[in-house]
């Protein structure tokens, strides 16, 4: 584990077995380990041993195997025959699919949202880009980004989606997000990249105008300009041979 996964890791606080309720502890526990994945502190490949996890979280058996189980549905975990679990691997390929997944499911919801959009779907547009500005300026986004600013970041883009009346793809999509949020924070882990901040305020003026096409190609845009910059950090040699 690096030392900025390391220090990250001692900032998680663990949860505490005060709910007798076993759904609950396991929600709570997916949605931990969940994110200590997406931020690269629960490393690609490492083993995921449910004492070590017990340990980490201070929870009982059930609970962790009930959150493990669920994340392997998603695929951010591995489940091994007889060896238990590990956190999912990267790969170039992985990498292209999830984003090409990513790109077409989100047009789909945003052009969704342009035909159900009113003044509130503004408000939240507005507010969010806000937030995620201001969490720019305080926190200067260094390697990996702050748990604040990806909060702000995925905010940002729900705000974006959150008209639409697709609630299946909004679903598929929330999936799509945590594994491009991983290779994301993974490739500030190795070096800060190109800057695409600037996408995220066209993106705002473009739903405040009602302009779909031109949010759909700013989108897509985006997207592809972020894409291009995690896999040559992440993987240079298959970068270098295009």
């Amino acid at each position: 584990m690096t030392r900025t996964a390391q220090a990250a890791a001692r900032e998680m606080p663990q949860l505490q077995e005060l709910d007798n309720d076993k759904g609950t502890l396991a929600a709570r526990v997916y949605e931990q380990i969940r994110d200590e994945i997406t931020r690269g502190i629960l490393e690609p490949g490492q083993k995921l041993t449910l004492e070590f996890l017990r340990e980490r979280y201070g929870l009982g058996m059930t609970p962790l195997r009930e959150a493990l189980y669920r994340l392997s549905v998603s695929m951010l975990v591995t489940v091994e025959d007889r060896r238990g679990f590990r956190v999912a691997p990267i790969s170039p390929e992985n990498l292209a699919e999830v984003i090409t997944l990513r790109s077409e499911i989100e047009i789909l919801l945003l052009r969704s949202a342009f035909q159900h959009a009113d003044l509130s779907w503004e408000g939240r547009i507005v507010a969010a880009f806000h937030h995620l500005q201001r969490t720019a300026e305080f926190k200067p986004r260094q390697a990996p980004y702050t748990a604040e600013w990806e909060a702000a970041h995925r905010e940002f883009h729900t705000a974006l989606l959150s008209a639409a009346r697709l609630p299946m793809l909004q679903e598929f999509h929330r999936s799509l997000w945590d594994h491009a949020a991983r290779y994301r924070n993974l490739a500030h882990a190795v070096g800060h990249g190109n800057d695409v901040f600037e996408g995220h305020k066209q993106l705002m003026e473009a739903a405040i105008a009602r302009d779909a096409e031109s949010a759909c190609a700013l989108l897509s845009r985006h997207i592809s300009l972020a894409t291009a910059d995690i896999m040559e950090r992440l993987f240079p040699a298959k970068t270098e041979r295009k």
